[in-house]
């Protein structure tokens, strides 16, 4: 790493480092990291969110996955970190994705409700807001993340090989340690895929979503239990409202762009409204039978839940009608969010 000397007009090299020789060992960056994902994950142009730290994939092994995370797309991410060189490494993570996608949706929640020591509910509703729709929609893909100081040519050559011959989607980043005046500072770079290939595998190896779980609307709705949800589901269907059959969603728009999202869980209806307008928060707790309005998304957005007849009559009513020519705000990355 260079330091810019404006004074002097120069470069200034910093001292070169290793994790060893500055005492910083594979557990102190994984709390670092997981102390504050945001900025670790601005540095090297990812987007995830943890789940917890020291996470067993499997009962019947006593490893455990230094990182498990999920990005805003649903899709399981297992965060691997070794200081050095490790050729193991790969194999390690291959396996613990292999485990992990094994998973059902609830033993997320249990993971994080016992990381974090929330409730179960807590923990629900969490990763709920974070992929903004049903937990279900979590672990239907898996990919792996890898950081080191360095890595083993074999062990680049496996990941291309594996990436490209069976589409596992596997990164790896390079970790470098520098110091200067006291400070350390450390820089990531991505040494496989290339950067430019990168960006695009993000964009076209998304989860392919066009089954499923139910063959028809009728199918989906057997396992809804509250007759308010599947009447507000058929009533939606019946005016061509937009929907997603795999998520049993329906979806609608204002001025053009998709502002809600209603996913009908067994017993309620699950909202996410994308974007902000005035005094939202008071515009539907005056609506609802009972009030649960919450700031999700950096306050960028909402989440509340529909219960009752009177709940989804109102809500219906709000879209179609009372918020019609309402100004929204644009959240960054609505087309990203839109889109997953």
């Amino acid at each position: 790493m260079l330091r810019i000397d404006k004074s002097g007009k120069k470069l200034v090299r910093l001292t070169k480092s290793t994790f060893v020789d500055a005492d910083h060992w594979e557990r102190d960056l994984q709390a670092m990291i997981c102390t504050d994902p945001d900025s670790f994950c601005g540095e090297i142009g990812e987007n995830f969110w943890v789940i917890g730290q020291e996470v067993r994939p499997s009962d019947a092994v006593p490893d455990r996955i230094d990182i498990l995370a999920t990005d805003e797309d649903g899709t399981t991410v297992v965060i691997e970190l070794k200081r050095g060189t490790h050729k193991l490494q790969l194999l390690q993570a291959v396996s613990y994705a292999g485990m992990i996608s094994k998973w059902p949706s609830d033993r997320f929640i249990q993971t994080l409700a016992t990381n974090y020591t929330l409730s179960i509910d807590d923990a629900r509703a969490e990763i709920e807001e974070h992929v903004g729709s049903d937990v279900s929609a979590i672990n239907q893909k898996q990919r792996i993340l890898l950081v080191a100081e360095d890595f083993d040519p074999a062990l680049l050559i496996a990941a291309e090989w594996l990436h490209e011959n069976f589409e596992v989607d596997i990164r790896c980043y390079r970790l470098s340690l520098s110091q200067e005046g006291g400070n350390d500072y450390l820089t990531c770079a991505c040494v496989y895929p290339p950067i430019e290939i990168a960006a695009l595998t993000r964009g076209s190896e998304k989860t392919d979503r066009s089954s499923a779980a139910w063959k028809d609307w009728d199918e989906a709705l057997k396992s809804i239990g509250n007759p308010a949800v599947a009447d507000f589901v058929r009533t939606a269907l019946a005016s061509n409202q937009e929907a997603r059959l795999y998520r049993r969603q329906i979806m609608y728009r204002i001025g053009g762009k998709r502002r809600f999202w209603v996913t009908c869980r067994p017993e309620f209806g699950y909202v996410w409204q994308l974007g902000r307008f005035d005094s939202d928060e008071q515009f539907w707790s005056k609506r609802l039978s009972t009030p649960n309005v919450k700031e999700v998304n950096d306050k960028r957005g909402l989440r509340f839940y529909l219960r009752t007849s009177a709940d989804f009559d109102a809500f219906t009513r709000a879209v179609s009608q009372d918020l019609a020519l309402t100004e929204f705000s644009e959240p960054e990355e609505l087309e990203e969010v839109e889109d997953a």
